[in-house]
């Protein structure tokens, strides 16, 4: 049957469209380097700004996913979950961030697309290097030229030409005097008045009345000793009434015996968890593993990345993943506080071929007894004469 040339080139038309459809079938999630932007326009070192940056999906698939925002390799604060419909949608986040002093670049990446994302060549972007400015009191003279750093000064007024400004001078006039004192702060040649003069006032004389002083004698007490009797004939001895000697005992006195107290040994004791990251795995059947994260002792907001070692990741606490293939995988788990510190533990974890759940292996064997029992056939004939 022949195909007229209209219709031919239709269908390699079609033909060759197939892939393009195909492949926007699947999530692709994007990021780049012009979405990133500050909420200011002159960035002041020290001072807390917001980042933005948007997410864009041209996949026909809806998608959510993590977004990490870093200087270098420091993480800015802690990941932010963007959900992105398909067909060109695009959703933005958002991190505050302390600027530094001097220059430095942003890095954003996309992690943890679910579904997974189809096309992983855009999901990190890195802006140009930005400069900070160094203007601890705005006032629009930068800190190395500014005679007066924490004071706002645009004039930079300085009225003794010290070197240092008028409005954070406590001496304007360089006279040795703080201005608190001196009465004349912006005159050197004076900093206080005359004072006023001193009238001293003659004190007034009391005549002195003396008092004759009378003497009254007072009779000599009589006293008398008490004395206590001794049987024994020993000699008497003296009693103090309201008197009585004590002793502090610091042991106690346990069958006759005298013990001392020992408070060692009383504090609690046990194993103390390690602050780092940990995760816990169980195995559900032959290459199928529950991972359980465990936040760091004392709680707190964590936000967790997984990578199992074949591909794939997820930022879930608790997930359940199943390997392809059996081998040697490199699971790792970052735990990131909300301060931004970040920890992680790795675990290897081999998934054996000789488990009886892998179908391949149950394959092999099933091969391997057919052979066997085909060998046993052959060895009884043989012994019973038979004709092979």
């Amino acid at each position: 049957m022949r195909l007229s040339l209209p219709v031919l080139l239709l269908c390699l038309g079609l033909g060759g469209l197939s892939p393009l459809f195909a492949q926007a079938s699947a999530v692709d999630l994007s990021i780049a380097a012009s979405s990133i932007k500050f909420s200011e326009t002159t960035l002041y070192s020290g001072e807390t700004v917001r980042i933005y940056a948007t997410i864009k999906n041209s996949g026909d698939t809806d998608s959510t996913a993590q977004v990490f925002f870093y200087q270098s390799d420091y993480l800015i604060g802690k990941s932010q979950p963007v959900s992105v419909l398909a067909g060109g949608g695009s959703d933005d986040v958002f991190v505050d961030y302390k600027l530094p002093t001097g220059s430095f670049n942003i890095r954003a990446v996309i992690q943890g697309a679910n579904p997974v994302d189809g096309n992983a060549a855009n999901d990190t972007a890195i802006t140009p290097l930005f400069k900070t400015v160094s203007d601890d009191d705005r006032d629009g003279v930068l800190n190395e030229n500014d005679n007066c750093v924490e004071d706002a000064n645009a004039d930079q007024a300085d009225l003794d030409a010290d070197g240092r400004g008028d409005v954070c001078d406590s001496d304007l006039d360089n006279d040795g005097v703080s201005n608190g004192d001196d009465d004349y702060p912006r005159d050197a040649s004076k900093s206080k008045d005359a004072p006023p003069p001193v009238v001293i006032e003659t004190p007034k004389v009391t005549p002195k009345v003396e008092v004759p002083i009378v003497t009254v004698p007072v009779p000599t007490p009589v006293v008398q000793p008490v004395v206590t009797t001794s049987t024994s004939g020993a000699e008497p001895v003296p009693e103090v009434m309201g008197v009585q000697d004590t002793q502090l005992e610091d042991q106690a006195v346990i069958d006759g015996e005298q013990v001392a107290f020992d408070l060692s040994g009383l504090g609690y004791g046990g194993p103390v968890a390690s602050p780092a990251a940990r995760f816990t795995v169980e195995q559900k059947n032959w290459h199928t593993y529950e991972f359980v994260a465990v936040p760091p002792l004392g709680g707190g907001d964590y936000t967790f990345a997984w990578d199992f070692g074949d591909g794939a990741t997820s930022v879930q606490s608790n997930i359940t993943h199943t390997f392809s293939t059996s081998g040697s995988y490199t699971v790792t788990l970052a735990t990131v506080a909300a301060d931004g510190t970040v920890t992680s533990d790795t675990q290897k974890l081999s998934v054996s071929f000789f488990h009886l759940a892998n179908p391949l292996l149950l394959l092999t064997l099933g091969a391997l007894g057919m052979i066997l029992i085909g060998l046993l056939t052959l060895i009884f004939r043989l012994r019973k004469g038979e004709e092979v």
